[in-house]
């Protein structure tokens, strides 16, 4: 019992450490900005839906909702790239999922950690931007969201695709970059899913003029 309660407090100091590193590169070299912090609640489960477009964006999602631990949906091939990449992402609420069958563990972890009252990040586009532009979100991700009994948080990011592109190996230059977190949507059994998912991508063009 005693060492449970010695890992927590480790990985909640290891996290929080993390996360103000974060904190000090998104704000000394990319003028940080968020934008909408009132839409994420202050407790209780959320999905936060947000476009993809470098590796900056989910420790930069994770900065702008201010302390609050964020779990991370990610593709399993990141947790076959080496050890110390995987022990990484496992230790900052990373849970892996198999893009290429039905994974139902992943999916179950994704919905207890929702009922748990947790945040958790989804990219529904599918990955990475090539080009920088907005793509219609999966439909998936509101099959976690009505299982879970949670609200959709839209959040638009803005600037990490001309700070790092997908085709350069290492950050390109400092750009500023911004999140900006729209109005809750509520995924109820009268939203089909195509209706969800546009309602998605409308909200991230919205966020554009913010």
């Amino acid at each position: 019992m005693r060492k449970n309660i010695l890992l927590e407090t480790f990985h909640s100091l290891w996290y929080k450490s993390c996360l103000l590193f974060s904190w000090i590169i998104a704000l000394c070299f990319f003028r940080f900005r968020v934008y909408g912090r009132k839409n994420v609640p202050d407790g209780g489960g959320a999905l936060i839906a947000a476009n993809h477009q470098s590796y900056f964006d989910p420790p930069f999602v994770s900065v702008g909702t201010v302390l609050r631990p964020v779990h991370f949906l990610a593709r399993q091939e990141l947790f076959e790239v080496n050890w110390f990449f995987k022990t990484l992402i496992s230790s900052l609420y990373t849970i892996p999922l198999e893009r290429r069958t039905y994974d139902s563990q992943g999916l179950r972890t994704a919905i207890h950690v929702l009922k748990k009252g947790g945040l958790l990040l989804i990219f529904p586009e599918g990955g990475r931007s090539w080009n920088g532009e907005l793509r219609l979100p999966k439909k998936g991700l509101t099959l976690i969201a009505r299982k879970a009994n949670v609200p959709i948080i839209p959040a638009l990011i803005e600037g990490s695709y001309q700070a790092w592109p997908r085709r350069k190996t290492l950050p390109w230059r400092f750009y500023p970059i911004k999140i900006k977190y729209g109005s809750p949507i509520r995924v109820d059994p009268s939203v089909s899913p195509e209706q969800a998912v546009n309602m998605i991508y409308q909200s991230w063009k919205d966020l554009k003029s913010v």
